[in-house]
């Protein structure tokens, strides 16, 4: 049989996910926008209580990431803004 190992990944209603890396370490970062309004975890309680940004997988998941937020209609005017540079100023993975 051969070494094949498994990697399940959850990701959390918040679009986090804690993603294994070579060398057995592992890093949390943001794969989806996920459900903005997560208590605790969510980018709208992210943004509005100034925490320490949870960083993108790479910059094309942040990319997505601004076009869906843009294409919210749910969202007022301000909240969108705000959450749009939010995620701009969030820092992301290379080559993860």
């Amino acid at each position: 049989m051969a070494d094949d190992a498994v990697t399940v990944t959850h990701v959390f209603p918040c679009g986090t996910a804690t993603l294994p890396l070579p060398g057995g370490e592992a890093v949390t970062c943001r794969v989806a926008v996920g459900h903005l309004d997560a208590p605790d975890t969510g980018l709208i309680d992210e943004m509005r209580r100034r925490r320490e940004p949870t960083p993108w997988r790479s910059e094309a998941v942040r990319g997505e990431a601004l076009a869906t937020i843009e294409a919210r209609r749910d969202l007022d005017g301000a909240t969108r803004d705000g959450l749009l540079r939010h995620v701009r100023r969030t820092p992301y993975y290379e080559g993860l």
